[in-house]
């Protein structure tokens, strides 16, 4: 993966992170929880489960990716190859 995929997809998660905070404290996430109705936990289970998921990639995974595909166009660019020697 390129560095600027892996970029883009931590920028995605991390957005996905504070835009899904946001959402789901203005739809009531936790009185929702607390006190559920059918219509509203069918709305916001979903909702929390693609939240944390986002949380947890932001958090978690995105920045081992970004560092790994760091690391690996460093690697790449100082191959002797890669600089056109053989």
């Amino acid at each position: 993966m390129t560095p600027f995929k892996a970029f883009a997809f931590a920028s995605a998660a991390l957005l996905l992170d504070i835009g899904g905070a946001r959402v789901l404290d203005a739809l009531g996430l936790i009185e929702g929880l607390l006190s559920p109705s059918g219509a509203a936990f069918a709305l916001l289970l979903p909702l929390a489960v693609v939240f944390y998921v986002a949380r947890f990639t932001a958090w978690f995974i995105a920045p081992g990716l970004l560092l790994g595909a760091l690391i690996e166009a460093m690697l790449v660019s100082f191959r002797p190859s890669a600089r056109g020697r053989i």
